[in-house]
């Protein structure tokens, strides 16, 4: 047996607790067998009770009964090597009991979570959600947990690359996301009632709050950049449930984020974060005029509108970009554009880097 097995079979009993599937011994009279069924007691899944199912799974759901799966050993076994050294462990002969003729195993997870993941092993479709989708962390949350617990890496895989798409790690795939979301506001912008689809803005791009936690719990470092740096361009009060109480009314173009559900060491992120931000001055990044600049004082003057504007805006990535790329609403002359256009974009990745260096550094500590 290989070390990797043996180590997972070491491991097992401490992820499972109660590990064993009770196994038919040939040998044994079914009556005696199925005389014990009364020790397994519960609700049958309505569609994951399988009548060709090989072993059942009984898990514990909130009002403190059982919920029974039916399904294939050889399912789970494909999927997970926690699964397949589990099934390979010797059962005493004192637990070889049945129900509805065959094997169990109890299983401490919630019924909900050992539903979200055998719904997404039986029916791959599932995945992947809608891409941008607000209500992706929540949903994938309970089949990434099981997923990342079982060593399911290809489930894993699957459901991290879609949340690193919807929250990119990279400064230019966040400059990609960024436009694509301009275009979403003013195809907004342009109806009436601010809804396409009858849906809002807000509800057709992911939320920040929900991303972080899932990112923090489940080791998903990547997406972490962008979701706080989203974050921080909010407002306390642009939250979530506040704004749907009134039958989403008041969404509007806003942006919103579900704050309660930040645990403390997140806000502490969150605040390191914007101080990091905060400590980009503007004049650090560029001060005119350039040395041939022929009209320095109409430069200076429109530096100075800048600055204000600087000191102003909640999004400083998209600041230095509208600055480094729009020259006419700078109103500087060719020449200090062009230094101050190198600046800006030099700088804007230094940014990107401080930004990814504060999150690395507080994860590290946690």
């Amino acid at each position: 047996m290989s070390d990797r097995i043996s180590n997972q079979l070491a491991n097992v009993e401490a992820q499972l607790k109660t590990i064993s599937p009770h196994v038919p011994n040939a040998a044994t009279n079914p009556a005696q067998s199925l005389s014990h069924a009364p020790s397994l007691t519960g609700t049958r899944h309505d569609t994951l009770y399988l009548e060709d199912g090989n072993l059942i799974i009984a898990a514990p759901i909130s009002t403190g009964k059982t919920m029974l799966f039916r399904v294939h050993q050889s399912m789970l076994s494909l999927q997970s090597p926690v699964f397949a050294a589990m099934f390979t462990l010797p059962h005493p002969a004192a637990n070889r009991d049945l129900y509805d003729g065959a094997p169990f195993v109890h299983m401490p997870d919630d019924a909900e979570y050992i539903e979200s993941l055998l719904k997404v092993l039986y029916n791959p479709s599932a995945l992947p959600y809608k891409r941008l989708d607000p209500l992706t962390p929540l949903n994938v949350g309970p089949t990434l947990a099981m997923a990342t617990k079982y060593e399911m890496d290809s489930l894993r895989n699957r459901i991290v690359t879609q949340l690193e798409a919807d929250w990119p790690g990279s400064l230019p795939e966040w400059d990609r996301l960024e436009t694509e979301v301009a275009g979403f506001t003013k195809e907004h912008t342009n109806e009436t009632n601010l809804k396409v689809d009858d849906l809002y803005l807000d509800e057709r791009l992911p939320e920040p709050c929900a991303a972080i936690r899932l990112a923090m719990d489940m080791n998903i470092p990547k997406i972490l950049p962008s979701a706080m740096y989203h974050l921080s361009r909010l407002s306390i009060h642009d939250d979530w449930l506040e704004a749907r109480k009134d039958d989403r009314a008041s969404l509007g173009l806003d942006r919103t984020a579900r704050w309660d559900l930040l645990e403390v060491s997140d806000f502490k992120l969150l605040l390191k974060l914007r101080e990091t931000i905060s400590e980009v001055h503007f004049r650090s990044l560029y001060n005119p005029p350039a040395k041939s600049c022929r009209t320095p004082e109409g430069c200076a003057e429109m530096w100075n509108k800048a600055c204000c504007k600087w000191e102003q805006t909640d999004d400083h990535l998209e600041e230095m970009r509208k600055l480094a790329n729009a020259r006419s609403t700078q109103g500087l002359c060719r020449l200090c554009w062009s230094e101050a256009r190198s600046s800006f974009s030099e700088k804007r990745v230094e940014l990107w880097d401080d930004i990814c260096e504060c999150i690395e550094e507080h994860t590290r500590g946690q």
